[in-house]
């Protein structure tokens, strides 16, 4: 019996065509490894550019929120410059460029301001540009990435921007208070009042504090790091002049109420009761006028005040029976001229006292504020001993007013008289806003449409609207409702 054996003819012609076909897959993928490699590298920088811009960001944040004197209030001069530079590490850097914004002149849109600022800033956008070391810097250099992004300041009080306290009279070259051409005017110099400049200026912009303060905004300095407010020293008597001293707070000689007749009536000496005197023009419609004491009533060149809405609403709020409209941010619910059978509820400017104890015309007892819809149950929102509330119209018609009507004591029934009196919901949306029983919600008139439908003096009607997030729709929300996060708007460039 034979044994076959297995041949070996043909394995080295095999082994020949497999090194070659190996050889020449390996020649082919060169090419794709090196651009492999390229990409790689292009991808590792261009990672490398964006996380160098970031570290810009994050550094100009730092400084930004650092920027904070001795009395823990943030300091004009502490700012960080406009320009900065720095290293990433490992042969990376970036460049930031900053611009600050201050309020516009009509106390809406921001303007930017020079470097380094002289105006308190509302925001500012940080441009941050990331690459290596040893290349430009500049936005839109070969080899870099930039990121752009917007910081907004918080101030005291969001929404209190400041507005002008113009004079009822003249309607023609109207009068404002005015502080003088310094940033902050010195301790003891007179207040004036002057031609209202067009849109509004730094020395004519006031903030009317909950301690029923009058302060010029940005007026703070180390000197004074409350700002300044007007004073007039006790003891007092007609004819003495006011005079601008640092901010005191709670100090009845820089407390100053409005009244019904939009008179800015004193305060007594020691006590929290109103005055005998209310600031007047010493020379009644005249630019250059010093403020002085002086009586109290009727004379709208000479002591009836017209607030912004900016200025802010004083000591109104919940807490004293006021409902606060957050748009117009001086203004509250009021019934008209006191009479309970007029056509229209109006928006007036918030009136003050020293107690607390407001004329009964914006004095409501209001609801306690609802959280949530959930079997929340309206209520009447109440003028206080006369047995009236106020009355939904129930129709977003033109010509559709809120009013006043007759209510007893108890549960009333007519849905026309019931509110959901919203709080803090957890949405931004529902808060605070006011409700009637058909669904609409309590707005004032738009002050800012061309011709809006205003009272006799320029102060909104009240109607029911569909409901929104609008502004406009939010009573005795807090004046810092809108607060920013640390930086919006981040994209890169």
């Amino acid at each position: 019996m034979s044994t076959a054996t297995r041949s070996d003819r043909g394995s080295m012609a095999l082994a020949m065509l497999v090194t070659l076909v190996g050889i020449l897959v390996s020649a082919a993928l060169v090419p794709v490894v090196v651009t492999q490699i390229g990409g790689t590298r292009a991808v590792s920088g261009r990672t490398q550019e964006l996380q160098a811009a970031q570290a810009g960001l994050d550094m100009a944040l730092g400084h930004l929120r650092g920027a904070i004197g001795t009395s823990g209030a943030g300091d004009l001069e502490l700012l960080p410059p406009c320009t900065m530079k720095g290293s990433a590490g490992s042969g990376w850097s970036y460049q930031v460029t900053i611009t600050y914004y201050k309020l516009g002149d009509d106390a809406s849109e921001p303007e930017p301001q020079a470097c380094p600022p002289i105006y308190v800033p509302v925001t500012a956008t940080l441009s941050a540009t990331g690459g290596r070391t040893t290349g430009s810097l500049a936005a839109g250099s070969p080899g870099t990435r930039t990121v752009e992004a917007t910081y907004t300041f918080k101030t005291t009080n969001e929404n209190i921007t400041g507005g002008a306290m113009q004079l009822a009279a003249p309607a023609v070259n109207p009068l404002c208070m005015d502080a003088g051409p310094d940033a902050s005017p010195v301790a003891g110099s007179r207040v004036k009042m002057q031609l209202c400049k067009a849109g509004g200026s730094s020395d004519q912009r006031f903030a009317y504090t909950s301690d029923l303060n009058i302060k010029l905004v940005g007026s703070e300095t180390s000197d004074a790091q409350t700002g300044m407010c007007i004073e007039v020293p006790y003891p007092r008597q007609t004819g003495d002049a006011a005079v601008f001293q640092p901010c005191l707070g709670l100090a009845p000689k820089q407390q100053w109420s409005l009244n019904d007749t939009s008179n800015f009536a004193s305060t007594r000496e020691n006590q929290v009761y109103l005055g005998d005197f209310c600031l007047n023009l010493k020379s009644p419609g005249a630019a250059g006028s010093d403020i002085v004491l002086g009586g109290c009533g009727g004379g709208d060149n000479v002591r009836n005040f017209r607030p912004q809405t900016g200025v802010g609403a004083g000591m109104a709020s919940a807490k004293v029976g006021q409902l606060v409209n957050y748009k117009q941010f001086s203004r509250c619910l009021d019934i008209t001229g006191f009479n309970m059978n007029a056509l229209y509820m109006i928006v007036w400017f918030c009136k003050q006292s020293p107690d607390g104890n407001v004329p009964s015309n914006q004095k409501w007892t209001i609801p306690a504020q609802l959280t949530t819809m959930v079997g929340a149950v309206p209520k009447p929102i109440r003028s206080p001993g006369s047995g009236y509330c106020l009355k939904s119209p129930g129709s977003i018609a033109a010509g559709m007013y809120v009013t006043m009507g007759a209510c007893g004591a108890g549960t009333l029934t007519d849905p026309s008289l019931n509110w959901y009196v919203m709080g803090d919901t957890d949405n931004y949306t529902t808060s605070y806003r006011i409700m009637d029983s058909y669904g609409y919600c309590l707005t004032p008139t738009d002050l800012t449409v061309t011709s809006p439908d205003t009272h006799y003096d320029g102060t909104a009607k009240v109607k029911v609207a569909v409901c929104s997030k609008s502004e406009l729709q939010k009573w005795n929300a807090p004046a810092d409702l809108n607060e920013p996060l640390a930086l919006t708007n981040t994209r890169e460039k």
